[in-house]
């Protein structure tokens, strides 16, 4: 693992993607608290007599993918964008091996199974970081720049909500009782936000791991590159044209659930259904590859 750490680190590729992901992040936070500075000195001067109000409007909206209070392009662009940026420096790994004449000696040193697991597993766990940390450090920006850290006001705001106890004058807040994971919300925004984030960065390993699978049976380096972020883009089209978007990664990764029909049981199929489709390449790969050594 500690070589092909060294691996990535020496590879431009991942420079590339992470300043991506890294930009896109400081982007959409800057936007993001734009908005809510914008919108809650609106709320203060309409219902400055309604406490409740006030508690429900909570800094943690600007964090990437809970939407913030318009549409946050960049933030969408991360959800929209991540397979292809992920890809970028890890989908080609063994390609890159091959290309390099390095595939035989590393075959030779440490056997066909070790070195194959090692790459998934390495494709995996790295996906999941490179996805995962730019979200987190956008949390501590938006806490950073809105001096804001303590969202106990909010939850409490959320349990009433969700129970019908809280006084507002109006319907408006509707919108924000969420269909998954309500009950951690209720509890503290950083634990909603935590495991969608930790999801995302599941399917982010499975989405790259998909790129690593098929360049065992492609030798397009673009091909394996753009595959994760294509298979990504067909789900959405078809499952959009089929209204079957409570099925779609791109709309149930999104932690402002921004469409209807989400359940726990669709996510865990369609991660399932990834994963097994990933190791099932991946397989037909490697034996396909037997001649390498």
């Amino acid at each position: 693992m500690y070589a092909e750490l060294l691996k990535m680190v020496k590879n431009k590729n991942f420079y590339i993607s992470a300043a991506c992901l890294l930009l896109l992040v400081i982007g959409a936070v800057v936007t993001g608290v734009k908005e809510y500075n914008e919108y809650v000195k609106l709320l203060q001067r309409i219902y400055h007599h309604n406490q409740n109000v006030l508690s429900l409007t909570s800094p943690h909206f600007a964090w990437i993918g809970l939407g913030g209070y318009s549409f946050n392009v960049l933030s969408a662009l991360y959800y929209f964008l991540f397979p292809l940026l992920l890809s970028i420096p890890l989908a080609d790994s063994i390609y890159r091996d091959q290309s390099s004449g390095n595939l035989h000696y590393q075959l030779t040193r440490m056997g066909r199974g070790v070195y194959y697991r090692k790459k998934f597993l390495f494709a995996y766990i790295s996906a999941f970081f490179l996805f995962l940390l730019p979200l987190l450090l956008g949390v501590v920006l938006v806490n950073l720049l809105t001096n804001h850290w303590d969202y106990s006001s909010f939850s409490h705001a959320y349990r009433q909500l969700m129970d019908g106890t809280l006084q507002l004058p109006d319907n408006s807040f509707e919108g924000e009782k969420k269909t998954l994971f309500s009950s951690l919300l209720a509890i503290s925004p950083y634990w909603y936000i935590f495991v969608y984030y930790v999801i995302g960065g599941l399917f982010a390993g499975g989405y790259v791991c998909l790129g690593l699978a098929f360049s065992l049976v492609m030798k397009n380096r673009y091909l394996i590159t753009l595959l994760p972020q294509i298979i990504y883009m067909v789900c959405w089209a078809v499952l959009t044209i089929t209204n079957k978007l409570g099925w779609d990664p791109f709309n149930f990764l999104v932690p402002s659930q921004p469409v209807e029909g989400l359940s726990y049981h669709k996510i865990v199929i369609v991660f399932a259904l990834q994963f097994m489709m990933a190791l099932g390449v991946f397989w037909y790969g490697v034996k396909k590859n037997e001649d390498v050594l």
